[in-house]
């Protein structure tokens, strides 16, 4: 006979070793000392930032209902809008603007492509 130990089902190894483990508890610690460290609970921003509908990437902040027809669609740009800048003017009908990386949507636009 084998000195080896019988191998447990994969199952029944966990639930023996989870059945031996207990959360830690809980502590408040600052931010620069959480490096390495789980949370305990979800947290939760007290505000939106930025505070506005921006743009994810580089593109074109556009109404939907202009973008319903077949395409290809030609739209008239109305401005440039920078991340750091706000717009000065509306997306109405038939127009666009074009909008980089970080920049807040201007009114009227739906979509960004």
């Amino acid at each position: 006979m084998s000195d080896v130990p019988a191998l447990l089902p994969v199952e029944e190894a966990r639930a023996r070793i989870l059945e031996r483990c207990a959360p830690l508890p809980t502590e408040w610690v600052p931010g620069d000392d959480a490096l390495g460290r789980a949370l305990a609970e979800d947290v939760l921003a007290r505000r939106t930032l930025p505070p506005w509908d921006n743009s994810a990437m580089d593109g074109y902040a556009v109404r939907t209902a202009d973008l319903s027809s077949p395409l290809p669609v030609r739209l008239t740009v109305g401005e440039t809008v920078f991340a750091g800048k706000l717009p000065t003017r509306h997306v109405t009908p038939g127009t666009c603007a074009r909008i980089m990386t970080g920049a807040p949507l201007p009114p009227g636009a739906l979509a960004h492509h």
